[in-house]
């Protein structure tokens, strides 16, 4: 397989869940409006799917060390598809609420193998760049995928949101299935013994440079769940933006996400991981506290470039940030790359849910504090972790 097809291919397993929610939201309305109930209901599929995800990274990760990546994916794309298409044929939201679960648990292969595969193949350095390039390809599925599904729904009916997703999955599944060649050198046939799992997992746990690229990473990916969790409402009714002004400045935080993962790309090789990660975690403090400052002298009320600078500023450090962490965390483990990146995950994806929650219970519609404080916490931690831990262990490289 090519450099670039393998770019695009983990970009793909990146984008899963992008693909699979991001369209889906315009559909919510109609779904709700066809199937009788209110559009909150239609919400809960969103939350059963993340489930799928979280309950899946627990399969994939482990089970990959003993099959193989390429086993294990074709596994995970063939439960996607199925539970896509079995979602454009629900006729009730309990049926649609079973199927869209499924499906989540077949898309937790796409990210986690993702990372098991960059870390089979490339060490540090290397490995940051190619996750770089990944995310910064798949950070355009949050940006065109709110527009492709109104375009769907505008012209077709809801179905046609399922349709769309089952062809992405089903041109992801041919390309694993015809040009990706197995990763993984050595099959470690014990990796999903249930005493083993305990053992290697307090291994990898035991790691106390895993343990902090993880939180840099999952601290850092806090500040993008703070703002989906309190943004629309602040940014449609408090700013008075609308849904499509929420829609131009959400792409305009992906396009910082995308500068973050190509100028790491660029960068991360010749600076090293964790001087680049210092900076990036550095700058994501000051634009945390930044939005912080603006919101405090309700600057951000009045103006929407202190909301949006900012924000986007901080995003295009996370990417930066993220890659970095992660590729440190997978590198002492190049046996568990599979269960060492389901920990990543799964510390990534519940800090982040923890975020989401606790700046919606404190958000009630008339203040940004919430958020900005959110934002600023998701930058001071990480830069606080690599200081105190990252820097003292393991010297800047």
């Amino acid at each position: 397989m090519s450099y670039g097809l393998l770019i695009f291919l983990i970009a793909c397993l990146a984008a899963m869940n992008p693909v699979a929610i991001d369209v889906f939201l315009p559909a919510m309305p109609e779904i709700a409006k066809e199937m009788a109930v209110d559009p909150g209901t239609v919400g809960i599929t969103i939350g059963v799917y993340t489930f799928g995800t979280a309950l899946g990274q627990m399969i994939y990760g482990p089970g990959s060390d003993k099959f193989g990546r390429k086993p294990l994916l074709i596994f995970g794309l063939a439960i996607f598809v199925v539970g896509a298409v079995a979602s454009a044929f629900a006729t009730t939201i309990e049926a649609l609420t079973a199927w869209r679960f499924l499906q989540g648990m077949g898309a937790a292969c796409g990210r986690i193998l993702a990372m098991a595969i960059v870390r089979d193949g490339y060490e540090r350095e290397q490995a940051a760049k190619l996750l770089n390039y990944m995310m910064a390809v798949a950070s355009i599925m949050p940006m065109i995928g709110p527009l492709i599904g109104s375009i769907l729904i505008e012209y077709f009916a809801w179905q046609s949101v399922f349709v769309y997703i089952t062809l992405f999955g089903i041109m992801v599944l041919l390309i694993v299935a015809f040009f990706f060649k197995e990763t993984l050198a050595e099959k470690n046939h014990r990796a999903v013994h249930p005493v083993d799992l305990v053992i290697n997992s307090r291994v990898i746990l035991s790691n106390r440079l895993f343990v902090a690229y993880t939180l840099c990473s999952a601290f850092s990916g806090m500040g993008l769940l703070a703002f989906l969790s309190a943004g629309p409402e602040i940014v449609i009714n408090l700013l008075d933006q609308g849904r499509n002004g929420f829609a131009i400045i959400f792409a305009i935080m992906m396009v910082g996400s995308m500068s973050g993962n190509i100028i790491g790309a660029r960068i991360g090789e010749r600076v090293g991981i964790d001087r680049l990660m210092g900076w990036s975690s550095a700058f994501a403090t000051l634009f945390g506290i930044l939005l912080l400052v603006f919101v405090l002298t309700d600057i951000a009320l009045h103006y929407i470039a202190a909301l949006v600078l900012p924000l986007t500023l901080f995003k295009l450090c996370d990417s930066i940030t993220n890659s970095q962490a992660t590729a440190g965390a997978l590198t002492p483990f190049p046996r568990m790359a599979g269960l060492a990146s389901t920990v990543l995950g799964v510390f990534r994806q519940s800090a982040g849910a923890t975020m989401a929650v606790v700046v919606g219970l404190f958000s009630d519609g008339t203040t940004i504090l919430p958020l900005a404080m959110g934002v600023t916490v998701a930058g001071i931690v990480p830069a606080a972790i690599y200081v105190f831990q990252i820097r003292r262990v393991q010297p800047a490289s």
